[in-house]
């Protein structure tokens, strides 16, 4: 049984393999990144190293992160002669380069960027053969967690090896799940959700060259009706306002794009905002789900991990962000909010619901907890976002943006300043803040019921 291995002061995760299906045992050392995983039966064997499990930021590259894989025979003739073995990266991770391999044997070698094929001659050598690989990984932008990679063959039962993790930088997200967005077929400028392009580190979304975000749906009979409004909400990021359009470049994959570019790269970490989307559909289209493919080296240092066939953008993600219904759905409208101050509890219509801390009355004012205004507001969770540089809350509605400065105790309404008439407050965690001055904010009427005791709320 292999155990763990030791070059110098390099602790290896190894991943030994006795081949042929039967008995799976599992060791765990004490280091945290050194897992063994061994296979046995059969009497051959083979083990697969990876010196150090890197952690990779999302659509970075890091030239001094050197992967190396040493795969190993354990007994001679493990790999079958006149046969395939493949080492395989995860799909998302890629080697910047062909994967170099270093070996002095009989084997047949050939590499990409995601693939080792190790084919094994006819007639091959007496001894153990050995093989060591290095790579410099890079991961897509959208990856996040444990990357896993694979070896397999004829003989070898495919096993995963843990290659590298990988930390997100940035989020892509619409505001509104598609099913709350129906679209009719054969309508023009038809509303559609926001988009939200959330860095979590700086300086994530670039400005390189002619770097540039797309956005198009890969279907026919779908397609932007105008160029959309695009604004940063958060941070220092700029964006270039003459970039954004939408260019008509029908081709097999999308009937037009919309497109914009960054003018200055943030210092802090900053939130983009896609808003007054307008949709276009013909009268063919069929009724589903409809994802929209993001794009752009504006978005990732690794443009080549595209695994789409298209390589017209570097591919980023793609989600499901409306759906098309022949039946008109009116909005339904939003009944009106009752809450008593004291209370965990609201109703909104005849529905009882809870907030995440009790309200309370304090100088007069109603304080409720910040995510109150996610449900009972209309808002989506996406659209609440917090700055801990800033200690800066923001609150998107349709184009409204409302920022809360909890330091200084200020709203700003579209960039302009208003005082708030009481301060914002933290309970047990709980960023709280005066009702009355955020419902007006984004456009909510308020009423005292003296004879209830409670406070009502309509929404526009």
């Amino acid at each position: 049984m292999n155990r763990m291995v030791k070059k110098g002061t390099v602790a290896l995760l190894a991943v030994s393999l006795l081949i042929t299906p039967g008995t799976v045992t599992y060791a765990q050392s004490s280091g945290p990144k050194e897992k063994i995983s061994i296979w046995e039966e059969g009497g051959y064997g083979l083990s697969v190293s990876v010196d150090k499990v890197h952690t990779l930021l999302a659509g970075k590259k890091d030239a001094s992160f050197v992967t190396t894989v040493d795969i190993e025979e354990l007994v001679a003739g493990t790999f079958i002669p006149g046969r395939e073995i493949t080492f395989s990266l995860p799909k998302g991770i890629k080697s910047e380069s062909k994967i170099n391999v270093y070996h002095d044997s009989d084997l047949k070698i050939e590499t990409t960027t995601g693939k080792i094929t190790i084919t094994v001659p006819t007639n091959r050598q007496e001894q153990k053969y050995r093989l060591k690989a290095t790579m410099r990984l890079t991961a897509r932008v959208d990856k996040k967690g444990e990357m896993k990679a694979s070896i397999k063959g004829d003989g070898i039962t495919t096993h995963d090896i843990l290659i590298a993790k990988v930390d997100p930088t940035s989020r892509i997200e619409p505001a509104a799940k598609p099913e709350s967005v129906s679209l009719l077929p054969g309508k023009q400028q038809q509303a559609a959700p926001d988009l939200l392009f959330t860095e979590e580190v700086k300086g994530t979304f670039r400005k390189e060259g002619n770097a540039d975000i797309s956005l198009y749906f890969p279907h026919e009979g779908i397609y932007f009706s105008e160029p959309p409004t695009v604004d940063v909400v958060q941070g220092d990021l700029e964006i270039d306002p003459h970039s954004v359009q939408v260019l008509d470049n029908r081709t097999d994959e999308h009937e037009n794009v919309i497109t914009f570019k960054i003018k200055k790269e943030s210092t802090k970490p900053s939130v983009i905002r896609v808003s007054n989307m307008k949709i276009t559909t013909n009268r063919m289209i069929a009724d589903g789900t409809y994802n929209l493919t993001v794009r752009g080296d504006a978005l990732s240092h690794t443009s080549l991990l595209d695994d789409s066939k298209s390589k017209q953008f570097p591919y980023v993600t793609q989600f499901p962000y409306v759906s098309v219904n022949y039946q008109d759905k009116s909005e339904t409208k939003r009944n009106e909010i009752v809450l008593t101050p004291g209370s965990l509890n609201y109703y909104e219509g005849k529905t009882e619901k809870k907030m995440s801390f009790p309200s309370y009355i304090k100088q007069n004012r109603i304080y409720v907890p910040v995510d109150f205004f996610i449900d009972a507001l209309g808002l989506h969770e996406s659209h609440v976002l917090w700055s801990d540089s800033d200690r800066v809350l923001t609150l998107l509605k349709n184009s409204t943006i409302i920022q809360l400065d909890i330091d200084n105790n200020i709203a700003r309404l579209n960039q302009v300043d208003i005082p708030l008439s009481a301060e914002i407050e933290k309970k047990d965690g709980k960023i709280m803040v005066p009702l009355t001055d955020v419902a007006s904010l984004v456009g909510m009427k308020t009423k005292w019921d003296a004879a209830t005791g409670s406070i009502v709320l309509n929404p526009s």
